[in-house]
């Protein structure tokens, strides 16, 4: 049952999108990994399969897990209503998705290192698998989230809320805006600072690897680079109204974006990725050209 008005130790977000094959899996884990008092809410958006039945039933049996079902199937969007629209308070706040499991002390790992690390807005976990040394020290060296698992101070929380940040509906790369605003300290006309992101070596997640034998995988894969491409192109497109009007440079949806640069967008060549690139830029175009018209 989820609590409101009622602040708590650690608050877990769960976004979940036609995820019947994974979710189980997925609350499971975060029940061998959270503590007494410890809560988690799915925001089951947009699902055409039968997500939030399964959800609705582990919650039945399970009282820290909640669900909140949104009509719009859109990540961005369930963030925002997480962040703003539900009366959730808590300590810090973890965000999890829905095809990824943590690891049992996951969460214990990142919560200490944000009282270690009281000046980062953020804590970023790493997969357990499928990272090499030379890929984390290129995390550990450059800085990042990534979206599977991380989590935000309570501080930075409220200052996103009392600043009214709402991202862009649609924006594919929302890990990368948000730890983009932790850096900037929410004033994106200034320089990054480095201390307000820690990347915790020892929080980790999984997630089952796409087959190339699976017709449903290559699909997933196939859709999936598209949208890599999409979050390329969107990346390139939000840094200029940012760095020129500050958060008021956000846009309430990412065809705001499409309709005022799509224009501005060319194709280069990036190996086998400008082809999806190119898909990518057609899907822009066509929406941009319907928000003109």
């Amino acid at each position: 049952m989820l609590v409101q008005n009622k602040k708590i130790k650690k608050f877990i977000a769960i976004f979940a999108h036609n995820e019947s094959l994974n979710i189980i899996a997925c609350l499971q884990s975060v029940k061998n990994a959270i503590t007494d008092g410890d809560q988690c809410l799915v925001l089951n958006n947009g699902s055409s399969d039968n997500t939030g039945e399964l959800v609705e039933k582990f919650a039945q049996e399970n009282n820290f897990c909640s669900l909140k079902n949104i009509q719009i199937g859109d990540k961005s969007n369930a963030w925002n209503v997480f962040i703003h629209d539900l009366e959730i308070h808590a300590d810090h706040y973890y965000f999890l998705d829905g095809d990824c499991k943590v690891l049992p002390d996951a969460l214990t790992e990142l919560e200490r290192a944000l009282h270690q690390h009281p000046e980062a807005h953020a804590v970023a976990a790493l997969p357990a698998d499928g990272i090499g040394d030379k890929d984390k020290d290129q995390l550990l060296r450059e800085g990042g989230l990534c979206g599977n698992l991380y989590a935000l101070s309570g501080k930075f929380v409220d200052q996103l809320r009392s600043s009214n940040v709402r991202l862009p509906v649609g924006l594919i790369g929302d890990d990368s805006l948000i730890g983009a605003l932790a850096y900037w300290d929410l004033n994106p006309q200034q320089s990054w600072d480095m201390r307000r992101i820690f990347i915790c070596e020892h929080a980790r997640f999984s997630y089952d690897p796409l087959s190339i034998f699976s017709f449903h995988d290559l699909r997933l894969y196939y859709r999936r680079k598209i949208r890599y491409s999409l979050r390329h192109f969107q990346n390139k497109m939000i840094k200029s109204p940012l760095k020129t009007s500050g958060l008021a440079g956000l846009p309430r949806h990412v065809n705001q974006l499409y309709k005022e640069q799509a224009g501005e967008l060319t194709l280069a060549w990036r190996g086998v990725d400008t082809w999806f690139d190119r898909l990518a830029l057609q899907r822009i175009k066509q929406v941009a050209d319907k928000e003109i018209v």
